[in-house]
């Protein structure tokens, strides 16, 4: 008797301890949806922007020779003005690869204006991504010509699988990292430094 009277008992409570792990799932799993889609879901007002291109270029190491050629130009307030524009930013590798002593003489306050022309072959007034420029060189039969916000032309080709730019002077460089966002414009960077001609 006393066996049979404990059994519903069990029963019972087997049940609302079902119940309740079953209700207790439920919540977890509505929990857990809602803080999946508030992750993959941002909200507007915590997108973050982006540095401009020089800001860009002042947080990394590798274009402290640009950053400080940009500096002694007075070219700041354009690489920070909102706009679209492309730059080919050249690496301080790249800068080491000039003469000897020639980058210190450029950043004298004297040569100003020879290091704003040099600077100016590298922009364009324009947001041109990667893709669009290999677009661009397979319809132009293998090359175009790019014109920059100095008026000098370059040559961009196909070394490999990379974009390859020359100046009129023959210089030639690698496009290295492409297509970096800016709040103002896109950021390739180069191991090489265009010039003007002369």
């Amino acid at each position: 008797m006393k066996i049979r009277n404990v059994l519903p008992v069990f029963a019972l409570s087997g049940l609302l301890l079902l119940t309740a792990c079953s209700e207790t799932k439920n919540d977890r799993t509505t929990q857990n949806e809602k803080l999946i889609a508030q992750n993959v879901i941002p909200s507007e007002t915590v997108k973050e922007k982006l540095p401009t291109i020089l800001e860009f270029a002042a947080m990394d190491k590798g274009f402290s020779t640009l950053t400080s050629a940009v500096k002694v130009t007075e070219l700041k307030e354009s690489l920070n003005n909102e706009g679209a524009y492309t730059i080919f930013a050249p690496v301080n590798l790249a800068f080491e690869k000039l003469h000897p002593d020639t980058v210190e003489k450029l950043l004298r306050p004297e040569h100003k204006e020879k290091l704003k022309a040099i600077l100016n072959c590298h922009i364009l007034p324009e947001v041109v991504t990667e893709e669009s420029l290999i677009e661009k060189i397979k319809e132009g039969n293998g090359s175009i010509e790019l014109k920059t916000i100095g008026g000098t032309l370059l040559t961009a080709t196909m070394k490999e699988d990379k974009v390859f730019l020359i100046d009129k002077m023959g210089n030639g460089g690698n496009l290295v990292t492409t297509d970096v966002k800016a709040s103002n414009g896109l950021i390739h960077t180069i191991d090489a430094v265009m010039m003007p001609k002369k």
